[in-house]
């Protein structure tokens, strides 16, 4: 699958993130000092959505019960070899674009 646009860059600045959906998949952007990542957008404990969390430099902790991921990565930091699925990202033109497929 081609790289899909999900929103301008400037809907995302640092130290912010965004829900957004391409098809029937949930995925949270992370602006993490200039350098965007994907990752899917539901915590692998109860699903809730990370885009509503809070970010700290590089990790972002579930809203609902406060697990915390390594959004570069998709690590959760507790027990690392467990991860969310991650996302290419690029930006053309002043676009974010994601890519589904990796």
């Amino acid at each position: 699958m081609d790289f899909v646009e999900v929103c301008a860059m400037q809907q995302v600045q640092p130290g912010m993130q965004r829900a957004v959906r391409i098809g029937t998949i949930d995925i949270a952007v992370f602006n993490v000092a200039g350098a965007l990542h994907a990752v899917e957008n539901s915590c692998l404990h109860a699903g809730a959505a990370l885009s509503g969390g809070r970010l700290c430099g590089k990790v972002v902790a579930c809203p609902a019960h406060g697990w915390r991921y390594d959004v570069t990565t998709g690590a959760l930091l507790a027990a690392p070899e467990k991860q969310l699925r991650t996302f290419p990202v690029e930006v053309i033109d002043g676009r974010i674009m994601i890519r589904l497929a990796k």
